[in-house]
C-alpha cells in the first residue's frame, strides 16, 4: 500500500509539472508570434515609409544634379538600412517584392543621374516610373496579405 500512494504522488506530480511546462510552452510561443507579427508589421511602415520619402526626395531633385547632391538625397531616409531590416524579419514573398521596389528606385535614381530626367509626363520619365509604382503597389500587396496571415 505504501508502494501505491508513493508512485500515485510522483505521478501526480510529473503530471503536473508537465501539464504547466505544456501550457507555458504554448503561451511563450503564441507570445513569439505575436511579437515576430509586431516587427513585421513596424519594418513594412518603416521600409514604406523610406521609399516613399526617398522618391519625394528625388523627385524634388529630378533635373540636372550633381552627383553628391543626388546621393544625398537618396541616403537621407535611410532607404538601404531599412531595406536590409525589411529582410530580417520579412517572409521570403515580401522580401522578393521588397528588392523589386528597391531595384527600381535605384533605376530612377540613376536615371536622373545619367540623364538629368526630371518628373512629369514625358515618355523617359514614364519608362522608370511606372515599373517602380507598379512594384510598390505589388508589395503593398503582399505585405497586406502578409499582416492578414498573421491574424
Amino acid at each position: 500500500m505504501e508502494w501505491l500512494t508513493l508512485v500515485g504522488t510522483l505521478s501526480g506530480g510529473v503530471l503536473g509539472v508537465g501539464s504547466t511546462l505544456l501550457v507555458e510552452s504554448a503561451r511563450a510561443r503564441r507570445e513569439r508570434g505575436i511579437r515576430l507579427a509586431q516587427t513585421q508589421r513596424e519594418a513594412y511602415l518603416r521600409y514604406l515609409t523610406a521609399l516613399t520619402e526617398t522618391e519625394a526626395a528625388l523627385l524634388t531633385i529630378s533635373q540636372p544634379a550633381s552627383g553628391p547632391e543626388l546621393i544625398s538625397a537618396y541616403r537621407a531616409h535611410q532607404i538601404l538600412p531599412t531595406y536590409y531590416e525589411l529582410l530580417l524579419a520579412a517572409p521570403p514573398a515580401v522580401c522578393e517584392a521588397a528588392r523589386d521596389a528597391y531595384s527600381g528606385l535605384r533605376a530612377i535614381r540613376d536615371a536622373i543621374a545619367a540623364t538629368g530626367l526630371t518628373a512629369g509626363p514625358s515618355d523617359e520619365w514614364q519608362a522608370v516610373h511606372v515599373p517602380y509604382d507598379s512594384a510598390v503597389r505589388e508589395l503593398r500587396i503582399v505585405m497586406r496579405k502578409s499582416v492578414l496571415e498573421d491574424t
